[in-house]
């Protein structure tokens, strides 16, 4: 072995060495939680004798408070205060917030590599005592983290909590500094002059819906036609928000560039009123749900006329994948997904299907003004939302006489 190869291996292995017993005397240092700035932006909500306090750090503020940038390994922390007034103990459901969350622990071991000795011993003990305990005594406060998957845009969780025999479901829709959703944006009350809106019954709105509602969207000069409506929801926004964030769609900003082609779909002169979407995990697909104001109403809520489709998750690349053997061009799917998504999170009190733009043939695909080929059976999915957990069975079939895409002989 010549000098020089024996000359780089001790250099290299006093290199180790060195970052090795830095690693082992770096000490942990970390932020005390209670007085933390983020708390001043706490949003509280109570059922019956279950009070509920959440909060959510930034990144900043994450790196900040824990020492590590979790945001970049895709954790974020939710923090929670539960006041249980009741006479029984109450337990916390962390699932409920996200079925895939992070344990304390395990937050610790994925940062193992920054510290060793006892700032690791340090590190694990900061975050176990600052996790959020399952069980609450009766007339105690509890507090602390929930570790969830990082997902941009408002922090929109439920959380579950069982005491006295009975379940408290609280919803929270936490604003994040430096995110404004497209929606907020519009002023919903200015849309539309109250003396042209209509409130209908459930006959009355699949009148609407098969003879005044234009079979799609239009283009931004109004003189062709985008892609079908495909979708109709009747809920108060609050509903709309629970089920979207409860099944885990992510709000968008109104200049998002992946969210351009949505926005070159026009109804009564506007672009959508808010733009939602679902990922896959390998982040190469996404459905997208556009909704607009309609100027009709119910006693159940508000009417929202939509679009829902697959499309490829990088908006310079939704164009040239968008062909007919695509899942962007099957509309039918992504409206029988998002069915499925909102009642198995038991949003839905009623669905059917009413006619739409008709019957669009696979072999036979229609192009919308900007060159997006679609096909489709031609039906429009009509659901109710609620903002309070639906059970499966209750949820009720509307216009049975439309026969369902799923049991169509020719589908």
């Amino acid at each position: 072995m010549s000098h020089r190869s024996i000359h780089l291996r001790s250099l290299a292995a006093i290199c180790l060495l060195l970052v090795v017993t830095g690693c082992a005397s770096r000490s942990y240092q970390s932020q005390d939680v209670m007085a933390a700035a983020f708390l001043e932006r706490a949003e509280e909500l109570s059922d019956d004798d279950i009070i509920v306090r959440a909060a959510v750090p930034t990144a900043r503020e994450t790196r900040k408070l824990t020492g590590l940038d979790l945001y970049a390994q895709g954790v974020q922390p939710v923090w929670l205060e539960v006041t249980n007034n009741t006479q029984q103990r109450a337990r916390v459901s962390h699932w409920s917030i996200d079925r895939h969350y992070f344990s304390p622990i395990e937050v610790a071991y994925m940062n193992k590599g920054e510290y060793g000795g006892q700032g690791y011993t340090d590190m694990e003990a900061w975050f176990h005592r600052n996790g959020l305990p399952r069980i609450v005594p009766p007339g105690e406060t509890r507090k602390g983290f929930v570790f969830t998957n990082y997902r941009p845009g408002t922090k929109g969780f439920s959380l579950d909590i069982f005491a006295n025999r009975a379940a408290h479901n609280f919803t929270f829709f936490v604003p994040m500094p430096g995110f404004t959703p497209d929606f907020q944006n519009v002023d919903f009350a200015a849309i539309y002059d109250p003396e042209t809106q209509r409130t209908l019954d459930i006959p009355g709105l699949r009148s609407v819906l098969e003879n005044e509602l234009s079979c799609c969207a239009a283009s931004p000069d109004g003189k062709a036609d985008a892609a079908p409506f495909n979708l109709v929801l009747v809920a108060p926004p609050k509903a709309i928000r629970r089920s979207l964030l409860r099944s885990g769609w992510t709000e968008t900003a109104k200049d998002d560039p992946a969210t351009a082609p949505a926005r070159s779909n026009f109804y009564r002169e506007r672009p959508p009123d808010g733009v939602f979407y679902k990922s896959r995990t390998d982040g190469n697909e996404r459905i997208e749900l556009r909704l607009w104001l309609s100027p009709w109403t119910m006693e159940y809520g508000l009417v929202w006329v939509g679009q829902v489709v697959y499309g490829i998750n990088d908006a310079s690349l939704f164009a040239e994948f968008f062909t007919p053997y695509s899942p962007a061009a099957d509309l039918d799917s992504a409206v029988r997904f998002i069915l499925q998504d909102f009642w198995y999170n038991q949003s839905v009190i009623r669905a059917g299907y009413v006619k739409g733009v008709g019957r669009v043939p696979k072999d036979a695909p229609r192009e919308t003004f900007n060159g997006h080929e679609y096909f489709t059976d031609g039906t429009r999915l009509v659901m109710q939302l609620s903002e309070e957990p639906v059970a499966f069975d209750e949820t009720v079939i509307i216009y049975p006489e439309t026969p369902l895409p799923e049991l169509s002989d020719d589908d």
